[in-house]
Parts: C-alpha cells; sequence; structure tokens
C-alpha cells in the first residue's frame, strides 16, 4: 500500500465521473497519455450546448504517483484558461501530505498553502488524516482535526472521527 494516489486512481475517478451522462449536468473529456490522465476538461451542459469551466492538469513522478493537480478556469472574456489553485502531493515512507496552493497573479506563482492534510498508513487499511491550517500569530501549522480512514478491500474509504 506504499503507493496512495495512483494512475488507477485517477482513471476510476474519470470512468466514475462519465458513466451517468444523461443525468449530470457536466460532460467530461480527459486526455489519456499511456494509460495515464494527462488532463480533464469540465463542461457545463446547457441543453444543446457546452460551455467550457474548468479544467484540470495532472503531473505524476516516476513511480506513476500524482504529485500535482492544477485547477485552471475558463475565462469567457479573454477566451483563454487562466490558473486558480494546485494541490500538491508529496510522498514519504509513512504516507503523503497533500496541500491546496491558490494561484497569485501578482507573483505569477501559487501562494504558500493556508493548510494541508497528512495522511499516514497506520496499518493495512488503516489511514490517518491530520489536518493543519496557517496560524498566522504563530507564524505555523496547528492541527485543527483528526480522523481515522478506513478502507475495505475494494479501496473505498469510510471515515471515523
Amino acid at each position: 500500500m506504499s503507493t496512495i494516489i495512483t494512475v488507477t486512481t485517477i482513471m476510476s475517478m474519470y470512468m466514475n465521473l462519465t458513466t451517468n451522462v444523461e443525468n449530470s449536468k457536466y460532460c467530461y473529456n480527459a486526455d489519456i497519455e499511456d494509460g495515464k490522465v494527462m488532463a480533464m476538461v469540465v463542461y457545463d451542459k446547457d441543453g444543446e450546448s457546452l460551455n467550457a469551466k474548468l479544467k484540470r492538469l495532472y503531473t505524476y513522478d516516476e513511480q506513476g504517483r500524482l504529485t500535482m493537480r492544477e485547477t485552471l478556469v475558463w475565462n469567457s472574456d479573454k477566451q483563454t484558461w487562466t490558473k486558480n489553485s494546485c494541490l500538491s502531493y508529496n510522498y514519504d515512507t509513512e504516507g503523503y501530505t497533500v496541500e491546496k496552493r491558490l494561484w497569485n497573479e501578482t507573483k505569477n506563482d501559487y501562494a504558500m498553502a493556508k493548510s494541508y492534510s497528512r495522511y499516514t498508513i497506520l496499518m493495512d487499511n488503516v489511514l490517518a488524516v491530520n489536518n493543519y491550517k496557517y496560524d498566522n500569530d504563530s507564524c505555523s501549522y496547528v492541527l485543527i482535526d483528526k480522523m481515522l480512514m478506513l478502507t475495505d478491500n475494494t479501496g473505498r474509504l469510510m471515515a471515523m472521527e
């Protein structure tokens, strides 16, 4: 269970999104290379027309683990995609950390994460999740909540506080 966020996970999410198209408000188009989802565009379904909504770009490491998921939003005035946020995934032997960073147009870079989640593998099928938030007074991250995530043999997650 050393590889947590894999190509298979991303493909599974895509397949789940595209199986009930008739009842969905959205349509999805994935760019897949070598079995990996590299990008996914989400469209609003408005009657017979589709309007671009957002685009997700996926980056993987040499082990096939997800390292970044960037979210871009469609700017209809400029007719272009603009960066909005990203999720960064950092792995180590005990688990992984996910931090959300918002795009800073002034600095033309992602801002420091205001919060992050730490996923630690405790044993087979048990994951500890600790959520941290940046505290401006102490200039450090503080624990705001924690829970255990249990998985059954199918890989579905069940949360327990």
